[in-house]
Parts: C-alpha cells; structure tokens; sequence
C-alpha cells in the first residue's frame, strides 16, 4: 500500500478559505467558518459527507457552491450549538441528504426547529447517533453517541457526536465541541484507543 501523503495547502476559491487534506481521491475541507465547524469529505468515487454547517448559512451554502457540491450523501449534526447548525434547513432543502444523524438531543432553540421541520418536510432519513458503523463507497465512519448518562455540564458541547473516518491506511477524527470530560471518557473507551492521523 502506497505510503500516506497528506498534503496540507489553503484553498482560495472566490472568498472560500479552508484546508484540504488528501490521500490519494479523498478530499476533506476544514472550511474555515470563524467560531464553530464545518467539514465536507469528498471520497475518492464521489460520496460526499457534511459534518456541522457552522454559523453563517449564507457562508456555507456559497462554500458548497464553491466546492461545487451537487449532492449530499450523509449529514451530520454534531450537536445543536447555532455555531454548528446554522443553515442545515436550507443546506436539506436544497441537496436532499440521503441521511441525517444527531445526538438525538432535542433543543427548543429556533435554528434547531427549522432543522427538523427541514428534515420532516423534505422526509429525510434520520439516524440518532447511537454506536454504529457506516460503510459509504470506500469511506467508513464510526459513529460514538453521547456520554450514557449525558454529561450534565457544558451538556450539549460533551454530548456531541464523535465521528471517525477510516479510509485505506488514513483516520480522521472529527470530535464536535467535546470538552475535558468527554475527551477523558473517550480515551477510556477500546474503539479509539487507536491513534488518528488528524484530530
């Protein structure tokens, strides 16, 4: 198997700032959204994933654009923090996610409201972010829920989903606003005592 390669570079498209890492055909954007997250991972035969949306809808959806994004294959919430969110009802609206997954934390806050009638609306696949494995075209992702029982402080920032992607000799793990407590637990935890080429 060929040696990995990572290659870090800034990617200018328009106004689009983000960094890119690649092996080979996988692509991750960690677009650079100000305060929150948001990531898109292209596969090397088309998949494509969203993982949060950050702060500003008009800024993501013109990243996608920019990215020329034409579907969505799986959407990820890593919790609802507004600064992680904003914009996931017009991003449903218009790519149609074959999938969603959350927490399954449910937040009385306007932005989230406007996610799940989005995903009512529109009839997504909802998946609660319970343990499981997804194998999408050459990617596969491992999804941990939320601490059991839910850590009560900073509740929705330790509760976040935490997602690893696996890809050939390649891992990535994309871990939400988890805080100390969280992070302590999941060094605890066998699925991901194994290192992680980006964290």
């Amino acid at each position: 198997m060929k040696k990995l390669i990572i290659i870090l570079t800034l990617v200018f498209i328009l106004y689009f700032a983000g960094t890119l890492y690649a092996q080979e055909n996988l692509k991750i954007y960690f677009l650079d959204v100000c305060q929150g997250d948001s990531s898109v991972i292209i596969s090397s035969s088309g998949q494509v994933v969203l993982i949060d949306s950050g702060p500003d809808e008009s800024l993501i959806l013109n990243y996608l654009e920019n990215l020329s994004i034409s579907h969505i294959d799986l959407l990820m919430a890593s919790h609802a923090h507004a600064d992680h969110i904003a914009g996931m009802d017009k991003i449903i609206a218009k790519y149609k996610p074959n999938a969603f997954i959350d927490p399954g934390i449910p937040n009385t806050t306007t932005i989230y409201q406007k996610m799940i009638t989005a995903l009512e609306k529109y009839n997504i696949n909802y998946y609660e972010g319970t343990s499981r494995r997804i194998n999408l075209g050459p990617l596969t992702f491992t999804i941990l829920p939320p601490a059991n029982p839910l850590i009560k402080e900073s509740e929705l920032n330790n509760n976040s989903i935490v997602v690893r992607l696996d890809f050939k000799n390649f891992s990535c793990l994309f871990t939400g606003d988890i805080e100390k407590e969280r992070e302590d637990q999941l060094l605890n935890e066998m699925e991901f005592k194994g290192t992680s080429e980006i964290y």
